[in-house]
Parts: structure tokens; sequence; C-alpha cells
């Protein structure tokens, strides 16, 4: 049989956006016979403006594995940096899902200190921090600082290591309670590296509690991750 009546190698096209790795829309599959030419569109997303493509979107189809990714940004945003800046709040603050979205959990009370990971610069001129997975900040009443953990300010520095022991808990069963299909994050230690993620939804055992001044409440859960405790729903403790 001749190689025009054989079937290609079929190519996977994704639409991502850029900054959170979700699909626009659901990965397309194209199909066609060996040496066959395809194309592929640079399609329109309402709020949302082209940055680039990986893979070819043109070509022949072969006998080799392919797929195309082209990413997308929304509209409003300029500049997008990853970052590790801590930021001391002079206000109570809301957090938001995304930069100018819909506002999610409580918001962190004033003078404490969180640390950011990604800055976006609105077209508009706003600076937004991404503080966890799904959370951001607008900067608005607050001051950057520098890692409280390493500064040489005394009583600062005393004031943040007020009652930031570990206190050892009985294991209890608790239930992330953030937003559905979304995940938040978890660290090596608090205001530490983020580790991992997890899913709201998720059941989860804690064995620690750290209260930040009362302000701040983290958890240690699993194998020594911890989180913040506004996501949290607790549960019945074990009896052991």
């Amino acid at each position: 049989m001749e190689d025009k009546f054989k079937t290609g190698n079929p190519i996977w096209v994704y639409y991502t956006n850029i900054d959170t790795g979700e699909n626009l829309v659901v990965p397309q599959l194209l199909r066609g016979f060996m040496g066959e030419e395809y194309s592929v569109k640079k399609k329109q997303f309402d709020g949302y403006q082209f940055v680039k493509s990986e893979g070819e979107l043109t070509g022949k189809f072969d006998d080799q594995p392919h797929s195309i990714h082209v990413y997308y940004r929304n509209k409003n945003w300029g500049e997008v940096e990853s970052i590790e800046m801590y930021l001391h709040l002079d206000a109570v603050t809301a957090v938001y899902d995304m930069p100018n979205g819909m506002q999610v959990g409580t918001p962190f009370p004033d003078d404490i200190v969180l640390k950011a990971f990604h800055r976006v610069a609105t077209k508009s001129g706003e600076f937004w921090y991404e503080i966890g997975s799904d959370q951001w900040v607008k900067y608005d009443k607050m001051t950057i600082v520098d890692n409280p953990f390493k500064t040489e300010d005394e009583d600062f520095q005393s004031k943040l290591a007020d009652n930031m022991a570990v206190i050892p808990m009985k294991k209890t069963k608790a239930v992330i309670d953030y937003l559905p299909g979304r995940s938040i994050d978890a660290f090596n230690k608090p205001y530490g590296d983020k580790v991992g993620e997890i899913k709201d939804g998720q059941e989860i055992t804690i064995t620690g509690k750290m209260s930040d001044n009362d302000e701040i409440i983290w958890y240690k859960v699993g194998n020594g991750m911890f989180i913040t405790g506004n996501y949290v729903k607790l549960e019945d403790q074990d009896g052991d």
C-alpha cells in the first residue's frame, strides 16, 4: 500500500493560558494521511491576546509524534514576573482568584507579612501579587519589605518570632474548602518554599499548628508540609 493511504501520526493542539497553564478550549486532535498538509489557526479568545506558539503551525502528517502549543495571556496584563518578595500589609486586604477577579476566602488582617511568588503589571497601571495558587492581592496599602526571617531589625524580628513554634496536635482530620477544581499551595515551612499543592475537597490529617501572633494560622500536614488555615475545614479529632 502506498504511503498516501497510510494514516500519519495524530497531532495534539493545545490553546493555553501561558500564566496559569489552563487550557482555553479542549485540546484538539488533528488526523490525516501521510504527506497530507495540516494548518493550525491562531484562534481568537475574548479577553486574551496571542503570545507565542511552540511547534510547527503548518506542515505535513508523518510517522513522528507531534504536539503544538499556542499560548495566550490576559489582554489587560502587561508584564508578568516570577519573584520572591515579601509584602507588609498596612490595612485589611482582600484576596482574589486572579487580578481583577473574584474575591475569595477571608481578607488578611493588617500588620502581617505575606510572601509573593508572581507579580503582574496591568496595562491600566495596577500591580498584583500572587501569594498562593489562585490567590492574588492588589498592591494597595502595603509595603515591600525584606525577608522578615533574615532581617537585622530586632524589634520587627522579635514580633514575628512570637508564638512561631509549631505546637504538636492530636491527629486531626480536615478538608480543603477552597474553590471547585482549584488547589492551595503547600510549603516546606511557614513562609517557606512551595513544595506541592492540595486540591479542593481533599481530606488531610493535621499534626501541628503554628500561630503567627494570632493573625495567620499555619497547619502541619502530611509528610511535613505546611498550609495556611484560610481554606481548612476541621473535622473530628482521632482518639489516639
